[in-house]
């Protein structure tokens, strides 16, 4: 079953979060079999939208439009992506992941890591903010209690770098005087130390025959902006004495196309990019020049750094060679004018680059093109290869869906090679919970072609309202369910150890009446053991409910989820972490027998860490694939059970504690 996943970001926006939000765009549509996507358009700053009129802008504006008319009939999301600072996330649906370019600084905001603990996953675009995402903590006191609390991010975070892409160049009419010219493109603002990056090149090429091509500014591309800008970079040229210089600078303002993009970096006459920028959280123009086999002069910190190195095996201990004009820096405050409430921190720091460096750099690239030049041709032959679409796409689909789901629709598993997967379920005082069980179970993706499932009901006998139920269904599916009434009650392991004496099926799994999966759960679950033979046994998160019968579509945006521990024999000691909905393989049975009845509530996590300490190989799937629901009536949560509960944990512990000590 696809995921239904609203993308909320300027997806239309003329900005690099615009770009950000447009490439995680074509990674989904890489992958209409798994996604069903949704767009809620948002602006970014004051920068413009995009006018491109072609089948990609289209298929967007009927997106836009259908997730308008879907949210009106009250349609529900299964995920959301949210493509903005970490200040504007928020819980859309029942699995949120948050996109961001992330931080060009040391560290991020206090907000920034409160907003992301609020997120299932994030994705950021760089090592350097993932690094920094992770780096950052706070240490606060409670005014009321004294105590003492930690802030950091405990959201896993994963990189995904941009794409190369490939666009035909398109002649730009651009009259440069001379045949060597720098290039820079930025927005111009605090971050890209613009000012700087003018007055340097003037001084150091005063009196030379070189130009300097500017695609800049200063809030978006229209009219009066370039007027704007225009007027300022006439001001600073004053200020620097540059209208007497011999050299030139050139202003491009304006909407370019990729491919005019491309002309730009591609033009005979423009020999490299420039930045003395503070900071990049990826650094798409730098990006860009690269691949277009222009060489960079930057300074080597932050996100740029991504992609300016190679790996040099002549170099130990797996160190990557710079292949651009690095320049020399100095991490220092952010200036005050560049500190921006809850983004910017005033005591975080990034790079100043050194003025003398720059200035040397100018040189050395004129003087000893040749050299930079093949370092340049060198890096942009590693990008297209290592940087393709097909591999970035992938990248972000696999940790958008998850590893192991992402695994189980690309395997190459037909529906003929799942084996039987038998379900067992004990019934008993069910009446409010079976009516939607049955609909929920029998609607599961590989129900009707792989499964069996086997009721055993152990209610007293006038109790019928369970029977008519089931038997309604098992007229419906003569062929998947088995329905028996058991004389007495032999507990719950008894009935589940009677239900697989009686399965037929190469993998178990047990439906517990007032819990609920996601409807492809099964099928997730049964692909995953059918590619991993060496595993016995898979499991996975869940969602908590505290209402009695919430379907998976009914999840409210920001369900509590029930995290359970990558498995190791320690973390089997330290809770059952199969819990409710785990699928195994029958033959542990045959190895290790069945479930110990004289349990009433941890029977199940006995027999698993029987399994764990005899050897059998549980795997965790890091998705949630069902609903628990917390029943003040139920066995394991009833707070009446507690003492001889605990007692029941207490053996088991101590049993398995001392098994696990002496191996």
């Amino acid at each position: 079953m696809k995921q239904k996943i609203v993308v909320r970001g300027p997806v239309l926006s003329q900005s690099g979060y615009g770009e950000q939000a447009r490439f995680a765009i074509r990674a989904l549509r890489s992958r209409e079999d798994i996604f069903d996507i949704y767009i809620i358009p948002t602006a970014w700053g004051q920068t413009g939208w995009v006018s491109s009129d072609n089948d990609e802008r289209a298929w967007t504006d009927q997106r836009i439009a259908q997730t308008h008319i879907f949210g009106q009939q009250g349609g529900r999301f299964d995920m959301s992506l949210q493509i903005t600072i970490p200040n504007e996330w928020e819980k859309l649906a029942p699995v949120n992941i948050g996109y961001t370019a992330g931080i060009e600084t040391t560290k991020v905001a206090p907000v920034w890591l409160q907003k992301a603990n609020e997120m299932d996953k994030i994705i950021v675009v760089s090592n350097h903010s993932k690094d920094v995402f992770e780096a950052t903590n706070y240490q606060g006191q409670n005014n009321q209690t004294g105590q003492i609390v930690h802030l950091a991010c405990q959201t896993p975070i994963a990189t995904v770098n941009y794409p190369v892409r490939h666009f035909e160049k398109e002649k730009l009419d651009l009259k440069l005087d001379y045949n060597f010219n720098y290039l820079a493109i930025s927005q111009w603002g605090p971050r890209k130390n613009f000012d700087n990056l003018v007055k340097w090149f003037l001084e150091e090429n005063f009196d030379q025959e070189v130009g300097l091509v500017l695609k800049t500014s200063v809030k978006n591309n229209s009219i009066i902006d370039r007027e704007h800008t225009g007027s300022r970079l006439k001001s600073l040229l004053r200020s620097f004495g540059g209208e007497n210089c011999k050299c030139k600078i050139y202003l491009v303002h304006g909407d370019l196309t990729p491919e005019e993009m491309t002309g730009l970096y591609q033009h005979p006459k423009i020999k490299a990019l420039v930045s003395t920028a503070h900071g990049e959280g990826f650094g798409l123009p730098l990006f860009e020049a690269a691949y277009n086999g222009l060489p960079v002069i930057v300074s080597g910190w932050s996100g740029h750094c991504d992609f300016l190195y190679i790996p040099d095996p002549k170099r130990k201990g797996g160190k990557k060679k710079p292949m651009f004009a690095s320049v020399e820096y100095d991490l220092q405050n952010v200036q005050k004018e560049a500190v921006w409430d809850n983004v910017i921190q005033a005591d975080s720091q990034w790079a100043f680059p050194r003025e003398a460096s720059f200035k040397r750099r100018l040189r050395e690239v004129r003087s000893e093109y040749s050299r930079f030049k093949r370092n340049a041709t060198k890096l942009k032959k590693y990008l297209i290869e290592n940087f393709t679409e097909e591999k970035k796409y992938e990248e972000f689909v696999r940790y958008t869906i998850g590893e192991e789901q992402f695994d189980a629709t690309n395997i190459n598993v037909s529906l003929e090679e799942i084996p039987k997967i038998s379900l067992i379920t004990s019934v008993f005082d069910a009446a409010e919970h079976i009516e939607q069980l049955m609909e929920d179970v029998t609607r599961q993706t590989i129900f009707k072609e792989k499964c069996e499932w086997i009721l055993l009901n152990v209610n007293p006998k006038g109790n019928n309202r369970e029977e008519e139920i089931i038997l309604k269904y098992a007229e419906k599916y003569p062929n998947n369910i088995v329905y028996k009434r058991l004389p007495t009650d032999p507990g719950v392991y008894g009935v589940w150890n009677e239900a697989i004496k009686m399965s037929t099926g190469e993998f178990v799994t047990n439906i517990n009446c007032d819990d609920r999966r996601s409807p492809n759960g099964l099928e997730i679950q049964a692909k995953y053991l059918t590619i991993c033979p060496d595993i016995d046994l898979v499991y996975n998160d869940s969602y908590i409910s505290r209402q009695s019968n919430t379907r998976w579509e009914d999840l409210k945006p920001g369900s509590e989820r029930y995290h359970f521990e990558p498995f190791s024999k320690e973390a089997m000691l330290r809770g059952n972490q199969p819990h409710n909905n785990p699928m195994w393989r029958k033959n542990l049975h045959d190895k290790y027998g069945f479930f110990d009845s004289k349990y009433r509530s941890a029977g199940d996590w006995e027999f698993f860490l029987r399994c764990t300490m005899s050897g059998a190989k549980f795997k965790k799937i890091n998705d949630i694939l069902g609903v628990y629901y917390f029943n003040p009536r139920g066995i394991s949560t009833n707070i009446e059970n507690t003492e001889w509960k605990e007692k029941e944990e207490k053996e088991i512990f101590t049993k398995y504690k001392t098994i696990f000590e002496n191996q």
